[in-house]
């Protein structure tokens, strides 16, 4: 698979939007605001869960600016338990019934800040599910592939699991989200296609035949429904780094909206209002919702009680995915850091989640795409508040950044680099990490050697042996490449040797199997033998981490090394 590189989207908005970040009720959300007139209709756009979330983050904040642009002021959200909002008060209680309330909250939100005296509510997959159960409380609904029936969405998300059981009642962990016991019930119980047609107007995008049959079933009983196709469906939920906006969609959506709701209009601008700060508080800090630089939009976690006065963390994108990470780590480690007094900024680079991109980036990749100005912003913006030293944490892509970048700056000190599948890109390199044409790490294949139980699989034929071969063709040209470019003097192992000549600190963690260390081990020697000769540079294998943070075990992990690595400091 060759890289992907894709077209960045003009914002449909322009100078007609202006978006606002907003704090209630332990909720984050960003308030789309047109700059002119407005309808006296707003849209409240509930958000999916785990991957289906992150892959949606950035076009659905697309699609809230097309919206406000055609005269709709659009609320976005993360629910409570996800994103940047507040953790759920019962972590194993049904999060359904809170994710509900949410949905209440973020209708009386948009009322209050813009005056609007109708409310559309929309959703994508989940989302959309949320917005359907909510429809006695909206004057219309847009539903973008909706789950109609929860018992087989929550029996799909337990097989991608790993799970074989068939048990309703036990808790389910895929790709950073997790349900608890309560929750799957919860979710088990939706079932849109039983439920009494909705009166309002509706708008339903159909990605399967199923909606499709359900989308003909609100029309034969006489509900207003307008349901199209779903072109794009397959795209959008590529993986978020080389995904693409179903335009196509939006547009018919936005159609839709204006045929219904145009009519009539308010005349206050409410898009140039004066603005309060959003904040969060909780016990180990505050977080304040900032818009820094090229567009870019982050939150900063100040701690309670600063210890590390003059130390500030900064964290990159995972991939394309939004700030939060995988199962919220870098929400989950800046108030875990707050915890120590250490003040912390997560944010988006441009063209990646809440961020914008502006017009210079014509196209967004996650290693070709220089990420120096972003994080030049990210370090000037907390360098203005006081802190003198930086330390950026990384995963994957964001480790790659992290690590280009330090070199270059000396306000940075300090990088913590999580599974850095690379530290030289070179065009034409994949980006289907972890997927068929990769394998695991070389170390595990050793290991595995030593296992009986291997040879018994190779015996048996489960064991993919064309794949084992051109991973390890793929690595020995690699590491060839590698040592040309070391006999050339270019190699990241000499920006390392600078960076620790000036007292800074570079920590590479990953797991035993990640393909991450097959990279550290081409650059640096087996199990990075040159990197370790080099005063404040580390490398740690734990078997039991996961290469993006997916599984609860290995956030925990990262994080616990993160703080003993920052105590250290």
């Amino acid at each position: 698979m060759c890289a992907a590189v894709y077209e960045i989207e003009a914002n449909p908005g322009g100078d007609r939007v202006v978006m606002k970040p907003l704090a209630y009720g332990g909720v984050f959300g960003w308030l789309h605001l047109p700059r002119s007139s407005s309808a006296d209709t707003g849209v409240v756009l509930v958000p999916a869960l785990g991957r289906d979330e992150r892959c949606g983050r950035a076009p659905m904040r697309l699609l809230a600016d097309q919206w406000t642009a055609a005269g709709f002021p659009t609320l976005r959200y993360d629910h409570r338990g996800e994103g940047d909002s507040l953790c759920l008060d019962d972590p194993e209680g049904n999060a359904v019934e809170v994710w509900l309330d949410g949905v209440r909250a973020a209708i009386t939100e948009l009322r209050a800040r813009t005056g609007v005296r109708r409310v559309v509510i929309g959703g994508l997959r989940v989302g959309a599910s949320l917005a359907a159960l909510m429809a006695e409380d909206a004057d219309g609904l847009i539903l973008l592939a909706p789950v109609l029936d929860g018992r087989s969405w929550v029996k799909r998300m337990r097989f991608l699991a790993g799970r074989q059981d068939s048990a309703y009642d036990k808790a389910i962990e895929f790709s950073g989200l997790y349900l608890s016991p309560a929750t799957v019930e919860g979710l088990s119980r939706v079932d849109l296609a039983g439920a009494r047609p909705p009166s309002c107007p509706i708008f339903l995008a159909a990605q399967n035949k199923l909606v499709e049959a359900y989308g003909a079933g609100l029309v034969s009983a006489g509900a207003k429904a307008t349901v199209s196709g779903f072109p794009g469906f397959d795209a959008l939920f590529m993986d978020a780094h080389s995904n693409s906006a179903p335009l196509d969609v939006f547009a018919m959506a936005t159609a839709w909206l204006k045929l219904h709701f145009s009519t009539p209009r308010l005349s206050d601008p409410i898009g140039v209002r004066p603005w309060s700060p959003a904040e969060l508080h909780h016990a180990d800090g505050t977080e304040r919702a900032v818009q820094f630089g090229p567009g870019l939009r982050g939150v900063v976690c100040t701690p309670a009680a600063p210890v590390k006065e003059d130390v500030a963390v900064l964290f990159c994108n995972t991939g394309g995915d939004p700030r939060s990470g995988i199962g919220g780590f870098a929400t989950q480690a800046a108030r875990a850091l707050a915890a120590q007094g250490v003040a912390s900024l997560r944010f988006d680079f441009q063209g990646l989640g809440d961020s914008p991109a502006t017009a210079e980036l014509k196209a967004n990749h996650v290693y070709e795409t220089p990420r120096e100005a972003d994080l030049d912003a990210a370090v000037t913006l907390m360098a203005a508040r006081g802190y003198r030293r930086i330390a950026v944490v990384g995963i994957c892509a964001g480790a790659y950044h992290a690590v280009r970048y330090a070199v270059l700056d000396p306000r940075v000190c300090d990088v913590f680099a999580i599974s850095p599948v690379k530290l030289v890109w070179r065009e034409g390199d994949s980006l289907a990490f972890g997927r068929r044409d990769d394998g695991k790490s070389a170390a595990s294949y050793k290991a595995a050697l030593r296992d009986p139980q291997t040879w018994r699989r190779l015996l048996s034929g489960r064991i993919d042996v064309a794949t084992i071969v051109r991973s390890t063709i793929t690595r020995i040209k690699r590491r060839l490449q590698a040592l040309g470019d070391r006999l050339h003097g270019a190699s990241p192992l000499e920006g390392l040797k600078r960076l620790s000549a000036r007292g800074g600190r570079v920590h590479f963690l990953m797991g035993l199997e990640d393909i991450s260390l097959d990279e550290i081990e081409t650059w640096f020697g087996p199990r990075g033998a040159r990197l370790k000769g080099l005063a404040g540079m580390t490398i740690a294998v734990d078997p039991q981490l996961d290469h993006g943070l997916a599984r609860r075990k290995s956030r925990e992990i990262a994080l616990s090394a993160l703080l003993d690595w920052m105590r250290a400091r």
